[in-house]
Order: C-alpha cells, then structure tokens, then sequence
C-alpha cells in the first residue's frame, strides 16, 4: 500500500474515527483504524462493535492495499503535522506504516486488515431523508439533557420516534426532559434509542453546509449516510418512559424574563450555591425576580433581575447547572418560565413552538 494525501484532506476524519474506536483495549484491532487503499478511493473504518465509522476520500492510490494502525496514535500524528502532502507507505513484511512528511518519518505498528471485525446490520427497505441541518437542529435542541452513565441505561441516548409525518427527538435524565418535533413526511413509523456516544459523534460529523442524510433503522441499528461517511449503530435495548406523562399542562403561574440577563446572574449567584446540589431559588418580589442561593458555609448571594411579565406567588427552586443548560439551548432574547408548584416540574417556553423543556424543582 502507497499513497499520498494533503493532510486538510483526512485530519478532521482522523480525529472522528479516533473518537469512535475502543479506548478500553478490549480487543487490540479495535484500538485501530482499518485504512483501504484502492485505485481510485481510500476508505478509513474504525468501530467498538457498538458503533462504526466509515468515511470514504475519493483519490487515487499508487499502490492498492489495506491494513489498520492505532487510531489515536494516526490522529495525534497527523495532527500535529505541518500542513501539505503526507505519505503512506507499508514497509515490505506489512508490520509498519511508515508516514512521511516535510518534517519527519514516523513507523507505525500494525495489524493485518483481515482482523478487522464486521458490523453486519440487516439494510432497510425504508430509507428516510432528512436535510444535515435540521438534523443538527435536533440534536442540538435536545441531547443535553441526555443522562450520562445512568443506571436506567435506557436514558443515557436520545429516542428517535416517528409517526404519522413527525420525528420526534427526546433526551431526559429524569431531572430535566427536552423534546424536538420537524416533519419528515415519509411513509412508515418507528422508535429506537439511540446511544449517547453515537449523538455525540454524529453531530461533530455532520455536514454544516445542507446536504441530504439518509438514515434507515431496524429493531437492532441505526445507519446514517452521506455521500462522505457511513455511520452505523447499534441501539439501546431498553422501553423509553412515556416522556408525555412528565410535561405539565392546565394553568400555572407564568413569568418573562430577559434570558441573558438571567443567565448572567445565574452564573454569579450560583458562585455561593451548594456545592452538593448546586440550588438557586428564584421568587418574585413585585416586577422583579429575586434570584438567591445559599450554602452550609451560611454564605449567601442574591440579585434582583427586571421582569417583563411578573406573577405574584412564583417561587420555585432549581439546580443551576441544570437550568443554565436549559437557557444554552434557547436563542430568543426573552424567555418564559411556568411553575405548577414548588414540587412540581417546570416548562421553560420559548417562541420555538417545536421544542418543549420540563425541569424537575429542587425543594431547598
């Protein structure tokens, strides 16, 4: 195997497949990037049997061939090489990889592409299409309120649901509960959960610019594609919560706030909040909202934030951390929050009709 690339060309690639192979060593080949030189396109693959990633580079080879090379070892090197053309080459008993660039020469262990594991998955007759910015719109509205390694394994993913002409997209941790809704008017419903370290790679991989994914699912996996990478997944195996029962409905009490400014203060009271459970309390007093927050070291912050709508009796307590995450994922200059009780969940709402947040009160 022989080939020269400029680095532009695969550095970003590198750095996604590093991230999806296995970092535990469960297995040494899966610690590694499959590299496949053919005449007129090179191949990189890396998986944990959980995942795998594919991208395809359209580009001539002098010399066919494939091995794979420790996936964080390429990625590191690469990336810290000067800009310009690199070259590959497999020394003659194929045990190294040889890499060549302006600055250096680097050997690289081996292991013969014949190891590399297969991810069969059983291919849908229904293939769905979504544009890459509304699916990065999904994730983005939604995966913060993932869990991450919960107990309750059904929760550490988001839910892809569709029925009638609505995908639906939802994350909670059980203290915080995010939902996003676009049309995808195609035929054919389904659900799955899809893991968390499958959200997270897939919205660094997706394309900024609004190409066309393609994605099928089946009882078992999920498999993206675009005309530069597949990637496949295997899903949760696990019931999601009925999510439907945990957001409020009926009148509560209802306030406005300017969102920045909320968030601004969040980030300086929250400075002498507990550092156990992060609380803030937030209660009106007249046209404005009294933010405070305490600790067992009997220090204490409080700030006053103007309210464009105010409602007397609105007092409810929250983990910061939590409600700031909220805030992040909203774009509007004002914001509302609706308490049904000090013990009951919230809905943060925005002018975004798609999108519905729930946060769970902490009672301080």
């Amino acid at each position: 195997m022989k080939l020269n690339i400029n680095k532009e060309q695969i550095i970003t690639q590198l750095q996604s497949l590093a991230a999806v192979a296995d970092k535990k060593q469960t297995l040494p080949i899966l610690s590694n990037i499959l590299i496949k030189a053919d005449e007129d396109k090179i191949t990189f693959k890396s998986t944990d049997l959980e995942v795998e990633l594919e991208f395809v580079i359209a580009h001539k080879s002098e010399i066919p061939g494939e091995i794979t090379v420790p996936a964080k070892k390429i990625a590191d090197i690469i990336k810290e090489l000067p800009d310009g053309q690199i070259n590959f080459e497999l020394n003659d008993d194929a045990t190294k990889l040889v890499i060549k660039s302006s600055s250096g020469r680097y050997n690289l262990s081996t292991i013969p592409a014949s190891d590399f594991p297969d991810f069969d998955v059983v291919k849908s007759d229904q293939v769905y299409e979504i544009t890459s910015e509304s699916l990065i719109t999904l994730i983005q509205k939604t995966s913060f309120a993932m869990a991450n390694q919960d107990w309750r394994h059904y929760l550490n993913g988001c839910l892809f649901q569709k029925s009638l002409n609505d995908l639906v997209v939802v994350a909670t941790d059980a203290h915080r509960l995010a939902t996003y809704t676009l049309p995808l008017e195609q035929e054919g419903e389904f659900s799955g959960i899809i893991p968390r370290k499958t959200i997270i790679e897939l919205l660094k991989i997706l394309p900024k610019s609004d190409e066309t994914v393609s994605f099928y699912i089946n009882a078992n996996n999920i498999v993206f594609m675009s005309k530069n990478f597949t990637f496949k997944s295997k899903l949760v195996d696990g019931n999601y919560p009925n999510y439907n029962q945990v957001i409020p409905s009926g009148d509560g009490l209802e306030i406005t706030v300017n969102r920045k400014q909320l968030l601004d203060t969040l980030s300086r009271v929250s400075v002498l909040s507990s550092e156990k459970f992060k609380g803030v309390k937030l209660n009106t007093k007249g046209e404005s909202l009294d933010v405070s927050a305490h600790n067992p070291e009997q220090e204490s912050a409080e700030e006053l934030v103007p309210l464009t709508k105010s409602t007397e009796g609105f007092d409810i307590a929250f983990n910061v951390n939590y409600l700031r995450e909220v805030l992040a994922s909203i774009e509007d200059e004002n914001i509302s929050l609706v308490s049904y009780g000090p013990d009951k969940s919230a809905i943060i709402k925005s002018s975004d009709l798609d999108q519905t947040l729930v946060l769970m009160p902490l009672l301080l």
